[in-house]
Parts: C-alpha cells; structure tokens; sequence
C-alpha cells in the first residue's frame, strides 16, 4: 500500500477511466413474456500470476432481465482448467437452487428448467459421464451437487 508498483497503479487509473466514461450505462429491466432462467459461467484457469487462482464468472437472466452476476478469485487453486470450469458451474448451480426457491415461494412457475451454458467440453462431458475417474476424486463434492440439481 505504501510504495504500489507501476503496473498496479496504472490499473488503478485504468479502472478509474473506465468507470468515469461509463456513468451513464445502466440495467434495462423488461416485463418477460415467459418465465425462464438463463445462467452462462466462465473461469480463468490460474488467472493470478501472483497466487495462480483461478477467477470464475458468472451472469443469471430472467429471461432478457440480467437478475445476478458474479466474479471471484477462487480461495483454492484449481489444478485444471476442468477443475476451475466444474467449480464455475457449481456456483452458478446453488444461485440457480436459490433463486428457484425464491421463484417458487413468490408462486412464480418457471416455464422451462434453468439452462446452463459453459464453455469447456471436458466439463460438461464430465457432468454427462456418470463414472467417476482417479483424476476427478478431487471435485467429487461438486460433482455429486450438480448431479442431484440436474436430476
């Protein structure tokens, strides 16, 4: 804090930029016509050149409404880009239970299931294989989670 180095500084500037020019935008919220959820989730693989954490990501729309978004850094260090994708959709899935309930206790009736949309292959044919792999007992916890939320 005493002494940043130029490289943190100058993001410092750049985020302040960035957020002056940008004052003006804001969230557009429309009455949706039907009632589905819609999340997309990302993760940076060892994105933290200092730590090597991972940073996920990820949006939630009410059909063209964005309702919930996040970006985090990890607390532990994924050991793939698998691992760091899987731990995305795990985050984003519990948001999806919760807001399910929410949807449900306001007597809001969801047309379609909520659909979730990721980027990496190796992660969604790990949630379609049912067989777990020496290579996957690390994310067991997870895996199980979303399974029982898909069924």
């Amino acid at each position: 804090m005493q002494r940043p180095l130029l490289t943190r500084w100058q993001a410092v500037k750049r985020i302040l930029r960035y957020t002056s020019g940008t004052s003006d935008f804001g969230l557009h919220l429309t009455k949706p016509l039907s009632y589905e959820l819609t999340a997309y989730c990302d993760a940076d693989w060892a994105s933290d050149p200092d730590d090597r954490k991972s940073t996920l990501g990820f949006t939630i729309f009410f059909r063209s409404n964005l309702v919930a978004w996040k970006s985090k850094k990890q607390q532990i260090i994924s050991r793939s880009s698998t691992e760091a994708e899987y731990r995305s959709v795990a985050n984003v899935t519990a948001k999806l239970t919760w807001l399910h309930y929410l949807f449900s206790e306001l007597h809001i009736r969801m047309s379609l299931p909520p659909i979730i949309w990721c980027d990496n292959l190796s992660t969604i044919m790990l949630i379609q294989n049912h067989v777990l792999h020496a290579k996957t007992k690390h994310i067991e916890l997870d895996l199980y989670f979303f399974r029982e939320k898909i069924l």
